[in-house]
């Protein structure tokens, strides 16, 4: 009987060592996470996950990726709806106001306290945007300044021209792209200029116009501004009166071709978009290439729109601090230096940003500009209303002039008009 006590007593022992180090029979808790992202980004976070798996061998994550954008919200608002929430969801700076709104997130503040983690260390404005009243929300993984132009340096080698410099501008910019738009023999352009979406922000930002009277508290928006409306023509004049930049009818005339597909094809000299382009760009051009920031506005001055990302945790999990940890391993340290050894993202801690493992010596190797870029950017304002607005105020008024068929000052100012009567005055 004694040998059996002992027997037993050694069993009991080993299932609780075993049960402090982790559940090796299989994991004890399981987080859902959702996030959205490309081919290239699937691979990366992916990878991130597994390291963190087997790092926590009692936590299991099944990642859920959702379309990007407008989709994604309402999937995530559905779910939470259905009684079916993730725990943790990747947020980006243009939709989070909508999920602090709705209360629907976890506010870190105390986690953050209590691992004494060194928020000092993150690029401040993105900390800024996460954090409403006091409350902070969301673990920021990335920074992403929306500014980078990439450039063709094969192009611009036959057309005798220099690359741009970091002072560049508006009209040094058009001039290159006037000179390297030519007809191609089989009768396709190659363009001088192209950005991914119909990007105006750093137009306007550039120009000295504003989104909103406060980004904290807006009650006006400006985008109907004498430097807005400037702006706006300014980017028109490039698809239709000095002929540089494809149109939307261009584009659709190719069979739906993207912006991006005519520079990794060789037929745009510049491609305006973000850094997150940098792993796709990698693996498919096979041509010289570079970028630099988007060239300041004819009074000098720089500004761009400030976008970025991290993790969340919904209020609704079940297990927030299993959830945490996953946090701060994706959007850690670690994580981050991960991350951009990738390519991916510019890192949202500035020393990593300012490390080898962000400044790497690869394509595209100027991109230290970055980490300057960050002291012109502008975050989109607080407010739930703010997506809403854009989708149906202001973008359909921009698509009437992207097309051709309206002057900005047509339908911008009763756009404007309507996002401040309708939403923002609610």
């Amino acid at each position: 009987m004694g040998t059996i006590k002992k027997a037993v007593s050694l069993v009991v022992i080993l299932l609780f060592v075993l049960t402090g180090c982790g559940n090796i029979f299989g994991a004890n808790v399981t987080l859902r996470c959702a996030f959205w992202g490309d081919t290239s980004e699937i691979g990366i976070i992916k990878q991130s996950v597994d390291l963190f798996k087997k790092a926590n061998p009692g936590i299991d994550v099944k990642l859920e990726r959702l379309p990007a954008g407008d989709p994604y919200t309402e999937k995530i608002l559905t779910q939470i709806a259905g009684g079916n929430p993730v725990d943790v969801m990747f947020v980006n700076a243009e939709q989070f106001y909508i999920y602090a709104k709705k209360n629907i997130l976890l506010p870190l503040n105390d986690y953050v306290a209590k691992d004494k983690m060194p928020i000092d260390k993150f690029y401040p404005k993105i900390i800024e945007k996460f954090t409403v009243d006091g409350n902070f929300y969301v673990l920021p993984r990335d920074i992403a300044p929306v500014c980078v132009v990439f450039y063709n340096k094969e192009i611009f080698n036959k057309a005798g021209l220099k690359y741009p410099a970091p002072d560049w501008n508006w009209d040094q910019m058009r001039d290159m792209a006037v000179k390297m738009t030519v007809k191609n023999p089989d009768g396709t352009t190659t363009f001088g200029f192209a950005d991914e979406w119909g990007i105006w922000e750093p137009f306007v930002l550039s120009n000295g116009g504003k989104f909103v009277d406060d980004l904290k508290k807006p009650a006006k928006c400006l985008l109907d501004s004498p430097e807005a409306l400037n702006a706006y023509e300014y980017r028109q004049d490039l698809m239709y009166k000095y002929k540089v930049m494809p149109s939307p009818s261009q584009l659709s005339a190719m069979g739906g071709v993207g912006a991006s597909d005519l520079f990794i094809q060789g037929k745009a000299a510049m491609f305006l978009s973000g850094i997150w382009k940098t792993p796709f760009f990698r693996e498919t051009i096979k041509f010289d290439w570079d970028a630099t920031a988007f060239p300041k506005g004819p009074k000098g001055g720089r500004g761009y729109l400030i976008s970025g990302g991290g993790y969340a945790i919904l209020k609704t999990s079940k297990h927030p601090g299993e959830a945490w940890k996953l946090l701060t391993f994706l959007a850690g340290e670690e994580g981050q230096k991960a991350l951009a050894l990738t390519g991916l993202a510019q890192p949202a801690i500035k020393a990593i940003a300012e490390s080898p493992a962000f400044l790497d010596g690869k394509p595209p190797v100027s991109k230290k500009f970055l980490l300057d870029a960050v002291n012109y950017g502008c975050v989109a304002p607080d407010t739930d209303k703010w997506q809403e607005s854009m989708n149906s105020y202001l973008q359909p008024a921009l698509d009437k002039v992207w097309s051709g068929n309206k002057k900005p000052d047509d339908v911008i100012p009763k756009a404007v008009k309507e996002i401040n009567t309708k939403l923002l005055n609610k």
